[in-house]
């Protein structure tokens, strides 16, 4: 029996995810409670320059619900991706537990010291009612790869635990 995922728990920002893929470790923490940055790689590097496989970001920020609309913080994340050429190609809405949870995905060609690499990203945006913390997720993988991440990431923004 192979474990694909494991129990991810960030205590000082009270956030667990409980199936995370075992492919991802922590690189840097960044936050409190109220809000911050988790940075995660994947363990194998495509090349020198690409570094990371994949590479996910987890940030969260206080907001007040009175201030908060979702569709207009799910447009906010779609317009500053496109701004560096991200191309949103697919968007989708369920819940999680009780909260509203919007993910798109999106592609890009990114260039790093002259030499060009297709990307492919998976963003996901949610606001607990509860912590009143507005969470997002953003994963960048590499084209050739994508569809070996794909399901897991997926899985992974599905099972946080965020009150």
């Amino acid at each position: 029996m192979q474990y694909t995922y494991y129990v991810y728990k960030k205590e000082e920002a009270n956030i667990t995810i409980n199936r995370m893929p075992v492919w991802f470790k922590e690189i840097q923490f960044d936050g409190d409670e109220k809000e911050g940055l988790i940075i995660l790689h994947s363990n194998n590097e495509y090349d020198e320059y690409w570094k990371a496989n994949a590479k996910m970001e987890i940030s969260w920020e206080s907001k007040k619900r009175e201030n908060f609309m979702h569709y207009d913080a799910v447009q906010k994340s779609i317009d500053v991706y496109n701004a560096i050429n991200m191309v949103v190609t697919e968007k989708k809405n369920d819940w999680l537990n009780s909260h509203e949870y919007t993910w798109w995905f999106g592609n890009r060609r990114k260039m790093i010291r002259k030499h060009y690499y297709a990307e492919k990203a998976i963003h996901g945006l949610f606001y607990c009612d509860i912590s009143e913390r507005l969470f997002s997720f953003h994963t960048g993988i590499i084209d050739e790869l994508y569809e070996n991440f794909e399901p897991y990431v997926l899985e992974c923004y599905k099972s946080i635990v965020c009150h």
